[in-house]
């Protein structure tokens, strides 16, 4: 019905995901499906939604309501849990949409399905009976009671208030399924780890409520091994343009391999030394330029840094986006120091935003302290207090609150990867001694700019001189002329 060409993994995991009990019932109601990117999950998804929303919604209609049968899409950004609802969307939607092309649209689902809802921050696409498909984030799934629940990238849930809320909204209703699919995760996915070992305990078990679907390579094999690839990609060789050579050629060419193995081989990383702040969960906060909108004339604060050997300077920038976030960027890098003075004062006077900031005390860019000075530019004179409250910030800003917006950069993505930070009193500064070979002063950059952007003050502007007074016409008490010569008056 959907002219869908299924590739085998996709037809094996169909099959069994959906196997029942001899009563008719689902036999499994939770499922984890793990697999590396790109090898077509949201297409998956896309097609389990349509048959849940289409089909499952009333094959129990006399003990479950369709109206009651809702369908919630759940992932760590809106965006995400966006796709699959637009591909079903685009199969049974009867708005004529400006994407797609003819095939996606099926005539048997448009003439069941009621006009979509995107209206007050309210997305559904419903049928006639009346069942529902939401898409929402994590923390909007908590409020549903699910009859379907489809998380992506469950290696995104790192503690169980958010996970028990939402497992227990799936399973409250009778026949009920939550299937979650994931690659691998790193030491901070817990629950992804926890349910993992959960279902492979139960594998044996013919009762057990876990499903579990994993493409995986061996937890030891390295990145030129063609059967790993093969072992964690199922689509490769099947989708266009997706082969196992070229897959092999963009993990040799990757800066970051521990994001490779975890994306692409579905290999869980531990390190023995961690990041101060966890890759993954910096790459999920990238967006793509072109979906960055920075007010006209929005305050910039720029920031520079130089590397522990005095090699390279960076210049980023810092900047609040309309959404109230804000954005931090590097401008450049390049070898030597002195440079970005000229550099600096360039920005400024194209921009108008004078503002530097850096760290003032012991690293080498405090050399460039008074030539900035000189150029008439506000410096924010950093020390190492200030700095260690700055890194804390950026990591909070990162792994607590996501509030902060990044582009895909891959220098400072390899930053910090590698970048270390060291005890300092009660908090933790930036090491670039420790984090060697890595240079991380394009994030110590980034981090000074975001620091000075949220917390200082820019440069009072000076009040402008008072006019002069208005002139006054006075009269003289003289009619005649003067009787003082100009050689004898005193002025």
């Amino acid at each position: 019905m959907l002219k869908v060409q299924l590739i085998p993994w996709e037809r094996w995991l169909f099959l069994h995901l959906g196997e029942l009990n001899p009563d008719g019932t689902l036999r499994f109601r939770k499922a984890l499906v793990i697999v590396a990117r790109q090898n077509g999950k949201t297409l998956v998804a896309a097609i389990l939604a349509a048959f849940f929303l289409y089909v499952d919604s009333v094959r129990w209609a006399q003990i479950v309501n369709p109206r009651d049968f809702v369908i919630v899409g759940a992932a760590q950004k809106l965006d995400i849990a966006m796709k699959p609802w637009t591909q079903v969307r685009q199969w049974g939607g009867p708005d004529d949409l400006k994407v797609g092309i003819a095939y996606d649209r099926v005539a048997l689902l448009q003439a069941g399905t009621r006009m979509p809802r995107m209206v007050n921050g309210e997305t559904e696409l419903v049928t006639l009976e009346g069942s529902v498909y939401r898409p929402r984030t994590f923390e909007g799934a908590r409020g549903y009671s699910s009859a379907r629940l489809i998380l992506d990238e469950l290696r995104q849930q790192y503690d169980y208030e958010g996970w028990s809320a939402i497992e227990k909204s799936a399973t409250a209703m009778f026949d009920s399924m939550l299937l979650a699919f994931s690659n691998a995760g790193t030491y901070r996915s817990v629950v992804l780890k926890d349910v993992r070992e959960i279902a492979h305990e139960s594998v044996e078990d013919p009762d057990a409520e876990w499903f579990l679907a994993e493409w995986s390579a061996e937890p030891d094999a390295p990145l030129d091994d063609p059967r790993a690839f093969a072992q964690a990609n199922p689509s490769a060789g099947y989708l266009p343009g997706m082969t196992i050579e070229g897959l092999m050629r963009t993990a040799r060419n990757a800066k970051n391999k521990s994001l490779e193995r975890i994306e692409v081989l579905c290999q869980w990383v531990t390190q023995n030394v961690e990041p101060y702040i966890e890759p993954v969960d910096w790459k999920d906060l990238q967006v793509a330029p072109s979906k960055v909108k920075v007010p006209k004339g929005a305050r910039t604060v720029w920031a520079v840094d130089t590397s522990a050997d005095r090699s390279t300077t960076w210049v980023a920038a810092a900047v609040e986006t309309e959404d109230g976030k804000p954005l931090v960027t590097v401008r450049t890098k390049r070898a030597g120091i002195v440079w970005a003075v000229e550099y600096l004062k360039a920005l400024a006077e194209e921009s108008g935003h004078r503002e530097v900031a850096l760290q003032a005390q012991g690293c080498p860019v405090i050399e460039l302290i008074p030539l900035l000075k000189d150029a008439g530019l506000t410096v924010h004179e950093m020390d190492r207090p200030t700095c260690a409250i700055a890194t804390g910030q950026l990591h909070d800003r990162v792994m607590r609150d996501r509030a902060l917006v990044l582009t895909e950069q891959p220098d400072v993505d390899l930053a910090i990867e590698g970048g270390l930070a060291t005890q300092y009193a009660e908090n933790r500064l930036w090491s670039r001694e420790k984090s060697k070979p890595v240079d991380i002063a394009g994030v110590c950059a980034e981090t000074w700019a975001l620091y000075a952007l949220v917390n200082l003050e820019p440069e009072a502007k000076a009040d402008p001189p008072p006019p002069p007074r208005a002139a006054v016409l006075q009269s003289s008490a003289h009619d005649g002329p003067s009787e003082e010569s100009l050689l004898s008056t005193a002025f």
